[in-house]
């Protein structure tokens, strides 16, 4: 289970720290970075709210997750 938590922290990180840097201007919404970013973020507090059986905020990291696919593939494409 501990490992699970780290995973949660992780998670947690990096959507704080892409949020800020996004708005203090260091990362662009429009970059690659940030949907990458965010993916990640989204699996890895995906799998701590699967493992606390915390189905609604699994819900919500699997929309998470499927914006930041949208917009990678978007990325990609353009």
């Amino acid at each position: 289970m501990k490992m699970i938590k780290t995973i949660g922290w992780i998670g947690t990180v990096l959507l704080i720290g892409v949020y800020g840097l996004n708005s203090l201007g260091y990362i662009s919404s429009v970059s690659l970075w940030y949907p990458l970013l965010n993916l990640v973020a989204a699996i890895c507090l995906g799998i701590r709210v699967y493992a606390d059986k915390n189905y609604s905020n699994v819900i919500l990291e699997v929309f998470w997750a499927g914006i930041a696919i949208f917009a990678i593939v978007k990325y990609m494409i353009s």
